[in-house]
């Protein structure tokens, strides 16, 4: 049985750097669990923005079903993570046998603050040099430049 009810999946042109996932039932904070989550937003994370790329919405089963999470676990494929506010363990490492991190985060916390956190985050780049140093000085003055410390 297919749990999925509806599924939006707006065209991604542009594939984003990071895809992450929220369970969420009224699409602004992260408020359910992940395995009887009545929704998961999809959202493509760069430095400098973000979008809603994917939005599911699933029949709700009580119960230990696991074609209900594996119909989750399909729409999040390709995600970095998904947020949410509990999750078991066995869906847990099921999961990470994606390559999915689930991240557990009190409930009503708001989607946006996330986003803005994972962009905060976003690691900051190195310009590279073209040319080969084989000083001792140069590579020290180049550490210092990009910041390392002795």
């Amino acid at each position: 049985m297919n749990h999925l009810q509806r599924h939006l999946r707006v065209s991604e042109v542009h594939v984003p750097h990071l895809k992450v996932a929220f369970a969420s039932s009224d699409m602004k904070t992260v408020n359910q669990h992940f395995g009887s989550c009545e929704s998961l937003l999809v959202y493509g994370v760069e430095p400098d923005g973000y979008e809603l790329i994917q939005a599911a919405e699933f029949q709700v089963v009580e119960g230990h079903v696991p074609a209900k999470v594996t119909s989750r676990i399909e729409v999040i494929d390709g995600c970095f993570a998904v947020y949410c506010n509990a999750v078991g363990e066995a869906v847990f490492r099921q999961l990470m046998t994606h390559g999915i991190r689930a991240i557990r985060v009190e409930s009503g916390t708001p989607i946006t603050d996330l986003l803005h956190q994972l962009q905060e985050q976003w690691p900051q780049r190195i310009p590279q040099k073209t040319a080969r140093t084989t000083s001792a000085d140069k590579l020290v003055d180049a550490l210092e430049e990009a910041g390392w410390d002795e």
